[in-house]
This record gives structure tokens, C-alpha cells and sequence, in this order.
């Protein structure tokens, strides 16, 4: 069985910086890294809402992304690389 291990969270803003020719939203990604692991949703969120309000750009997304590092249990070292969790809320 493999075991994991917290390696990173980050708060990901997606504001809407325009829009492409045929229409659709062109999407722009503001990513700020060393979240604590442990912060709650709510707090991630709320964070994410007042950095919103210093971008000049309508928001779309406020997402957590967790970052996981997979190693054998054997103790044979780290086989897997990570595997993210995104959870996003919207606007």
C-alpha cells in the first residue's frame, strides 16, 4: 500500500483578462504558493476573496491545490512522483 505525504498547498485565482476572438473567456492563473497544508477551506477562501479584490480583472475561480508525494510502504523511496487534489469553488 502506498503512503503519502503533504508536500504543498496553493491558492490559484482565475480571473477573466479578457476575451478571444471566438468569444470565449481568455483565462489568466494567479498562483501563490506556501499555503499551509493545514489552513481550512474557509480561510483559503476568504484569502482568496480579498486578493481577488486587489486584482483588476472579474473573477472566476478560487481553487486549493494540494500537492501529495506517493512512496512504496515497503520503504523502498518514493516510486510515484505527486498527485495534486484541486478543490475549487466559484465566484
Amino acid at each position: 500500500m502506498a503512503q503519502t505525504t503533504a508536500v504543498g498547498t496553493t491558492l490559484q485565482l482565475q480571473t477573466q483578462s479578457g476575451t478571444k476572438a471566438n468569444g470565449q473567456a481568455q483565462v489568466k492563473v494567479h498562483k501563490f504558493a506556501y499555503v499551509s497544508p493545514s489552513a481550512a477551506n474557509d480561510d483559503i477562501l476568504a484569502v482568496g476573496q480579498a486578493l481577488a479584490a486587489l486584482i483588476d480583472e472579474p473573477l472566476m475561480q478560487i481553487s486549493r491545490v494540494d500537492v501529495t508525494a506517493l512512496s512504496d510502504a515497503g520503504g523502498a523511496g518514493q516510486t510515484g512522483g505527486t498527485t495534486g487534489t484541486n478543490t475549487g469553488t466559484t465566484a
